[in-house]
């Protein structure tokens, strides 16, 4: 059989060449399918531009979405040197005169000079409390009083043979951090310990008391050297006292504990720096200045520019990958990547529907056209979708006078289309936060149950005593007067009420058997007793003649004592229980000083403030009862007395009317000394709807859902509305997180179908090479068989001619 040294040599053909023609018609399809997946690689391109925009455009939204951007105001004062003025986005533009007579103070005291800071003082325990001090308008202190500040917890340091040096006491304070800083000062005749209350202001003075180890806590001995009682023992020396600021504002007067104000106008810091000058020389009245609260204007249009710049960028990246140029005869048609990708279409229509949308009732401006910001090139219908025959440029223009003019007239509405804002006519009810979901609108609010806190009430204790300071009271009703001698006593309100309406009723020219009707009650708003009398008069037909007084009793001094035998008490404040509170030994002047400090006591116990537990304690005149309450509103607000001290010796129960009870697992009434009541959660309507209630936090549902709020109300009713509008920027922002998310995104959705069908093509382009590759081994198998077959004949050929050429002739 003949051989071939090469495909062709054979045949003398050129067969390879064929053959890669041949193939080169094959492969034609694949051609087709390199061209479609390097479309779709440019798409998958354009697609990251696209996301890109997406993310820069809201990144600018972040800003813009927050009312602080567009409600910007300015604040000046005429005297700087009185104070310093900043305003936010919540101050209302207007002036004010500012009249500044006394600056807060931080209180100093200072103790007696000691040799060294390594001086021994002794051991025991130093306990360190808050409060307001009342001089009683005298010079002298043998009359001060001090009442705890109930709002800031009291704290002990024990002072051991380890730290009961000057120094060591000065570092234990330090470290305890709890509002008083303290130093050593060289004065030249010794080392002085100074403590610093670290909060300015009159409820910050200090108390100091000590337990001292030599068993004598008042003398200048031992640890007891440091004791400092306003209303008492005072061995520090105080050197500088604890002041409110005090100043006016319009002429009304101000007190605060600090030099530094945010709540007396709203939305406007006040850092007070130096007392008003006097009008003249020698003169009392202080002169006042002006501080002057203005919009900044051109902060609100600088922001709105900036929105429809980030906007218009956004637009062209848009219509960039998704353009179609058309062709002419010079020049062939180019369509963009994503000419014609219903995804951009949907990015465009829903932005454009977002910014056409219409503002809620409760909103002055209804859409940004309002205001001169509005779309080019085409007209959208109200869902923002392009209708008629213009060319849809989308881009936004801005009609800067209209602007203007809504800016002059109405800034807080115009910010209130770009801004989640929500206004409530009610100021016991706080917008808390919208959602998406929540439609702008303006929403009745409806309050059927307030929020309450869990409530421990002991029993009645007998706070007013009557004696002959104070026992008797001139009685007027219907012109008819009495002098009533009442009896010495001591009352609880309910019993000396009772008291008043029985010597009423035992004096015959005030009462007139069988035909009156007499009615005694406590009035805790104005602190008397409300007297009123319905008497018959004879007559055709009779009539009924009422008559009424308000009677006011000043109680005699009952001071209240604390001792060893009712100074501890333990409680439970929402699951957490605590250690147990010692109260301050000692004469308390009134049951609000004692509420004060069974109030600090509690909230200073570790384990409570470890949990963040707090409570209230309260004297209620009107029931005569100490009422303990949880921190926190709500189903979830629990307390509960857990001790009282030694059950054997405590007089806990008839000092503080408090036992042990409360919540959950024991009964609650008179019959056991005390009444509970559990803590319940908000209840009410929002837009006519029933909203849910957690705590003070009620939250909408329906047409309001997502709108939260926070209710302060003490009482059902009506509470106005609040209006509530999304807003441009917010609503973009979210919609845009639909969009640019990673995996569950618009783009990140459109991208993996592209991926696929990239995947797709690969695959098949693998298959279709495959296929080539057997179509051209069939070719050259084939080709290979011919051009072996023709050299055979070849080689016969010639072999026949050369035999026929030596035949004979």
């Amino acid at each position: 059989m003949a051989s071939i040294a090469s495909l062709g040599s054979g045949s003398g053909m050129d067969l390879n060449g064929l053959i890669d023609k041949l193939m080169t018609a094959e492969k034609a399809p694949l051609q087709t399918l390199l061209l479609k997946e390097a479309s779709y690689q440019a798409k998958i391109s354009a697609y990251g531009s696209v996301k890109s925009a997406l993310a820069a455009f809201q990144t600018s939204l972040k800003g813009l979405s927050s009312v602080q951007t567009f409600r910007s105001t300015t604040a000046t004062l005429a005297d700087s040197s009185i104070a310093t003025v900043n305003s936010n986005s919540l101050a209302q533009p207007g002036s004010y005169s500012l009249e500044v007579s006394q600056l807060a103070q931080n209180q100093k005291l200072t103790s007696n000079a000691f040799s060294s800071i390594n001086t021994g003082l002794g051991t025991g325990t130093i306990t360190l409390q808050f409060g307001t001090v009342d001089s009683h308008g005298t010079d002298a202190t043998g009359d001060d009083t001090f009442t705890a500040n109930a709002k800031k917890a009291a704290f002990s340091i024990d002072i051991t043979d380890k730290n009961n040096s000057l120094a060591g006491v000065r570092d234990a304070i330090n470290l305890a951090n709890k509002g008083v800083s303290a130093s050593i000062l060289n004065d030249g005749t010794g080392s002085r310990l100074v403590l610093t209350s670290k909060d300015s202001g009159a409820e910050n003075s200090i108390k100091l008391t000590v337990t001292d180890s030599d068993g004598n806590s008042t003398d200048t001995a031992g640890l007891s050297a440091l004791a400092y009682d306003p209303a008492g023992t005072r061995n520090l020396i105080e050197t500088q006292a604890a002041k409110d600021a005090k100043f006016k504002i319009d002429g009304i007067n101000v007190s605060k504990p600090t030099n530094s104000v945010s709540d007396a106008i709203q939305g406007l810091t006040i850092n007070l720096t130096k007392v008003s000058s006097p009008t003249s020389t020698g003169a009392t009245t202080l002169a006042p200045t002006t501080i002057t609260i203005g919009a900044d204007l051109s902060g609100l249009k600088d922001s709105i520019k900036g929105f429809i710049k980030a906007y218009n960028e956004l637009n062209k990246t848009l219509k960039d990958v998704s353009s179609y140029t058309p062709g002419n005869a010079t020049t062939s048609a180019k369509a963009a990547p994503l000419n014609g990708d219903s995804a951009i279409r949907a990015i465009q229509n829903q932005m454009r529907s977002v910014v056409n949308e219409m503002q809620g009732e409760g909103s002055y401006f209804k859409s940004l056209s309002d205001i001169g910001v509005s779309f080019t090139g085409y007209q959208t219908d109200a869902k923002g979708t392009i209708v008629g025959g213009a060319t849809p440029k989308g881009d936004l223009s801005l009609n800067e006078a209209k602007l203007q003019a809504a800016i002059s007239s109405h800034p807080g509405d115009v910010a209130n289309l770009f801004t989640v804002n929500g206004v409530a006519s009610s100021n016991q009810i706080t917008f808390l936060s919208g959602s998406l979901a929540t439609q702008s609108g303006k929403y009745a609010i409806e309050v059927t149950t307030p929020a309450t806190q869990a409530k421990y009430s002991g029993s009645a204790l007998s706070f007013f005593k009557v004696d002959s300071s104070n026992n008797t009271k001139n009685v007027t009703l219907g012109g008819v007067s009495a002098s009533l001698t009442l009896d010495n006593n001591d009352y609880t309100t309910e019993s000396l009420a009772a008291q008043i309406k029985s010597k009423i009723e035992a004096d015959s020219t005030l009462f007139t058997s069988g035909s009156d009707t007499v009615k005694v009650e406590y009035n805790k708003l104005n602190k008397n007793f409300d007297i009123s009398r319905e008497r018959v008069v004879a007559g055709t037909p009779p009539t009924t003649q009422k008559d009424s007084m308000a009677l006011a009793i000043s109680s005699a001094p009952k001071p209240i004592t604390i001792d060893d035998n009712n100074k501890t008490l333990m409680v439970s404040v929402d699951g957490v229980i605590s250690q147990p509170v010692t109260l301050s030994k000692g004469s308390y002047a009134t049951m609000a000083d004692l509420a004060a400090e069974m109030q600090s006591k509690i909230n200073s116990d570790e384990s409570l403030v470890r949990g963040g537990k707090t409570v209230g304690v309260a004297f209620n005149e009107s029931t005569s009862k100490f009422d303990l309450s949880s921190g926190l509103y709500g189903s979830t607000s629990k307390i509960k007395i857990t001790g009282v001290g030694d059950a054997a010796t405590s007089t806990t129960a008839a000092t503080l009317g408090i036992v042990v009870g409360g919540y959950s697992d024991t009964p609650s009434g008179p019959t056991v000394g005390y009444t509970y009541t559990a803590g319940a959660d908000v209840e009410g309507l929002i837009g006519g709807e029933k909203a849910k209630g957690t705590g003070q936090s009620l939250t909408g549902t329906g047409a309001s859902e997502g709108l939260s709020l926070i209710v302060t109300a003490s009482t059902a009713g009506d509470y106005g509305s609040v209006s509530f509008n999304r807003g441009v920027a917010f609503a973009l922002d979210k919609l845009l997180d639909g969009m640019v998310k990673d995996r569950t995104g618009l783009v990140a959705k459109q991208t993996d179908g592209v991926n696929a069908s990239i995947a797709q093509l690969a695959e098949k382009r693998v298959r279709m090479n495959r296929q080539y590759d057997a179509t051209e081994a069939l070719y050259r198998k084939q080709f290979t068989a011919m051009d072996i077959a023709i050299a055979t004949m070849r080689n016969t050929s010639s072999n026949l001619t050369a035999q026929l050429a030596n035949l004979p002739k």
